[in-house]
């Protein structure tokens, strides 16, 4: 016999209560944002590497390790040596050198992870700004668009996008004062940046046009009273964050040198923006914003958001690479404003408000079912993605999966495997995995650090691109014992080779290569 007293089974009078807070308690919009942000997790799995430049950083990186001091040539280019040469992203070097030391699938996975992070931290800022589903989902979606090429790249640039948004975040979200938990904060972010990359300079511009901005924006509060605005605390406090973050970035191993490089690699000579592209889309529909909200606003304008928008568009605008900065600033500072100009409200409460009699419905029991439909799409997710393999099992991508259709894949695996002794002519663009350990080991004659070649180096290596008669002579001064021509971008040269090759004897040729050696080489 039961030893339970009668009146336990009678179950009308309990109830069921959930163990998860309130907070967890999602709704359809919600599990729509999920998914959004799994789908664009899942494509960036399975974009190819597109980007060269990862060899080249893991090269470095290498050198790194196995000197264990910094390299004081350029260690990718052999024609490099006796120039001098300053290592600006040590440590972003040794990261990619201890992921490819795993694998090449390491590599695409650690790509796809670094740029998901920038994704979410997106994502949730906007959440946390507006409370509109629909808002995260367009700003998701305009971010994607807006950087989609560069979360592809395989470089330090993945490294420093997370700490960019996270800069902006502290710097522009909560602007009427700062506490010294934000700027210590800042100040790591600013020193961890400067050790990632010599970038870090887009970072300190962030911190001095806000200082900027904020101390305008006093200053028209206040009738343009110099002295309390010297005597504002906030301003005294960025003022003092600004000055450390300076004196972080010289907490690098190259000291003050960071500097002097920064300086002497500094270049205008860029492309600008393509406004037909799709990265020029989103520009003009980050200027459209800007706009609406200088046009509605009411009262004071947010000097800081204004100007640090306005700078880093006209800075895109004339060198397009600097697009990936101008991505998550205008997304995380011009929608938020434009929904508080237009007057868009927040979705309903995900939850009903609790019953005051009896007589009143209750609240549905079932509250979680958008929740639990929300991990199981990031389960999907994860479990469709190559990142499963070290969990699920399964087959590891081939390489020609890894990489696009533009990456050398037979010319690299038959240098790996028929190496050349001398030098490899190579489009510099190629240089970066052809030089590669993960590569093809060759001691190429250029890769995207051709910068730091020799003068008359760099310009026999445009007289070969460029196709000239000439180019046998120039390869027999470099002991050039191995050509690999870009079939695509250097038809010149391959009309010229294919015309007069005697001496020289096609070893590979496959649809985006060709490649010719010295006969008996």
């Amino acid at each position: 016999m039961s030893t339970y007293q009668e009146t336990t089974l009678k179950t009308d009078q309990y109830e069921l209560e959930s163990l998860l807070s309130d907070r967890f308690v999602l709704t359809w919009r919600h599990m729509s944002v999920v998914g959004l942000v799994c789908g664009l997790f899942v494509l960036l799995s399975f974009t190819p590497l597109a980007s060269h430049t990862t060899w080249l950083f893991a090269s470095r990186g290498e050198a790194i390790l196995t000197a264990g001091q910094l390299p004081a040539t350029e260690v990718t280019q052999s024609l490099s040596q006796g120039m001098t040469y300053r290592e600006t992203s040590w440590l972003a070097s040794i990261f990619w050198a201890v992921v490819a030391r795993q694998s090449l699938e390491a590599v695409s996975w650690a790509t796809t992870l670094l740029a998901t992070i920038s994704i979410v931290l997106v994502s949730v800022s906007l959440w946390q700004a507006t409370r509109n589903s629909l808002l995260t989902g367009l700003g998701i979606v305009w971010f994607a668009l807006f950087a989609w090429a560069a979360l592809g790249l395989g470089s330090p640039l993945l490294l420093v996008l997370p700490l960019w948004i996270t800069l902006i975040l502290l710097t522009l979200r909560g602007t009427s004062g700062t506490s010294l938990v934000t700027s210590a904060a800042t100040i790591a972010i600013v020193w961890l940046w400067a050790n990632l990359d010599a970038s870090f300079l887009v970072g300190v511009a962030l911190l001095a046009a806000v200082w900027l901005g904020n101390s305008v924006t006093f200053l028209v509060q206040n009738k343009y009273d110099a002295k309390k605005l010297l005597q504002d605390k906030t301003f005294r406090q960025a003022a003092v964050t600004l000055e450390l973050s300076l004196l972080a970035t010289l907490l690098t191993p190259l000291g003050v040198g960071l500097w002097a490089e920064l300086f002497a690699s500094w270049s205008l000579a860029q492309a600008p923006l393509d406004i037909t592209s799709i990265a020029g889309a989103s520009w003009l529909i980050a200027i459209v914003l800007l706009g609406v909200i200088l046009r509605k606003q009411r009262g004071t304008l947010p000097m800081a958001e204004v100007l640090t928008v306005a700078v880093f568009a006209l800075a895109s605008l004339a060198l397009a690479s600097q697009i990936v900065w101008l991505a998550p600033l205008a997304v995380l500072v011009l929608l938020p404003r434009t929904q508080t100009v237009l007057g868009i409200g927040s979705d309903p409460a995900p939850i009903a408000p609790e019953a005051t009699t009896e007589t009143e419905a209750k609240p549905p029991m079932l509250r979680f079912a958008y929740t639990l439909g929300a991990v199981l799409l990031c389960w999907i997710a994860f479990a469709i993605s190559p990142l499963s393999q070290s969990v699920l099992g399964g087959q590891p991508r081939t390489i020609g999966q890894l990489f696009d259709n533009d990456t050398p894949i037979a010319a690299t695996r038959y240098l790996r495997e028929n190496p050349v002794d001398g030098l490899v002519f190579a489009p510099a663009a190629w240089g970066d995995l052809l030089q590669s350990p993960q590569g093809g080991q060759a001691d190429v004659f250029a890769t995207s650090a051709m910068s730091h070649l020799p003068q008359q180096a760099k310009y026999d290596y445009n007289r070969i691109n460029r196709g000239e008669t000439l180019w046998q002579g120039i390869a027999d001064r470099y002991a050039v014992n191995a050509l690999v021509i870009d079939k695509k971008q250097q038809a010149a040269l391959l009309e010229t080779v294919r015309s007069d090759h005697s001496g020289w004897q096609i070893a590979l040729e496959d649809d985006l290569s060709l490649i010719v050696r010295r006969s008996g080489k």
